[in-house]
């Protein structure tokens, strides 16, 4: 893991429990950071993993993680590798939920909100689900996302 926070450009994605796949509570965790100048390794996605793992673990359910998709990268920059796995995983039906911790991991820029909402209309929906001031706060893409069908 170590490996991946040090390098620009780096990703990682890990899959938990693929008996859950298509569940309406099913989500993704998405983590995108970079490194700032001066540090060795991007702080900000250590953060992001193990303050999104407790909150987790604390008020999602464990059970209901699909995976998590971990970019060392900019986010105007919407060919990084483990947001295109998500994505591909979203179209497939995996889930509809994603966890940010923080909502300038997956948008923040026109091609980063663009790029959402054409996911989102090709799936039926996407929520958002974000950590913020000690509130989970869900945002809708799309249409509200409904129980999935197989």
């Amino acid at each position: 893991m170590l490996d991946t926070l040090m390098k620009f450009g780096a990703y990682r994605v890990n899959y938990f429990d693929t008996q859950k796949l298509k569940d309406p509570e099913s989500f993704g965790f998405y983590i995108r950071a970079e490194i700032e100048e001066g540090q060795v390794y991007s702080h900000d996605a250590k953060h992001q993993l193990y303050a999104g793992l407790d909150l987790i673990h604390r008020c999602l359910g464990m059970r209901n993680l699909i995976g998590i998709y971990l970019d060392v990268n900019c986010l105007k920059n919407l060919t990084r590798p483990a947001y295109l796995q998500m994505k591909k995983d979203i179209l497939a039906g995996y889930f509809r939920r994603i966890l940010v911790l923080d909502d300038q991991a997956i948008s923040g820029c026109p091609g980063s909100e663009k790029d959402l909402r054409e996911l989102a209309e090709l799936v039926g929906g996407l929520e958002i689900l974000s950590w913020q001031q000690s509130n989970m706060n869900v945002r809708f893409v799309g249409e509200p996302a409904m129980a999935m069908q197989d």
